[in-house]
């Protein structure tokens, strides 16, 4: 049985792992390091401030794909 074309359509719409979870592990991961280095601040606000940045990162990719995609 083939897919409609409304189920085509929305799994087109949908992006990619890799695009959706490289840009958070990527950025949470620098931004730690990067605090880690620059700041005495407490492991618990470095990762959440980390990763605030990498799912605003996500958010960014996620829009650049989408917009790509049509």
């Amino acid at each position: 049985m083939a897919p409609q074309d409304g189920q085509d359509q929305r799994r087109d719409s949908v992006p990619p792992t890799a695009v959706r979870l490289l840009p958070v592990l990527i950025v949470t991961f620098a931004l730690n390091v990067l605090i880690d280095q620059s700041t005495e601040w407490p492991m618990l606000l470095r990762w959440g401030i980390a990763l605030v940045g990498g799912i605003a990162a996500q958010f960014v990719v996620v829009r650049l794909w989408s917009s790509r995609q049509r």
